[in-house]
């Protein structure tokens, strides 16, 4: 996030793709966040990567990576506000 905040969005990518695959393959770790990583958010920390993800695609011009991604999100989190908000965006502009 602070990458994001730095605005180096291409730099920020690779980190949140690492973060989206450690928790792909260590569901327990997300799915029990708040005991294993005492986080008390709501949004898995699977989610939260493909969002920032897209997010980052987006801010760099890459509609399709962007627009792919919430997808994705949507595919694996159906309900996520984040990604459909992220998608209407895309399709507004």
């Amino acid at each position: 996030m602070k990458l994001v905040r730095q605005g180096n969005f291409n730099d920020a990518i690779p980190h949140f793709k690492n973060s989206y695959d450690f928790f792909s393959q260590h569901k327990w770790i997300d799915n029990y966040r708040y005991l294993a990583l005492l986080s008390s958010s709501l949004m898995s920390y699977s989610e939260m990567a493909l969002c920032n993800t897209a997010f980052c695609y987006g801010q760099i011009g890459d509609r399709q990576q962007a627009v792919y991604y919430y997808e994705q999100a949507l595919q694996e989190y159906p309900d996520s506000g984040l990604a459909k908000a992220g998608l209407a965006m895309l399709k507004a502009v």
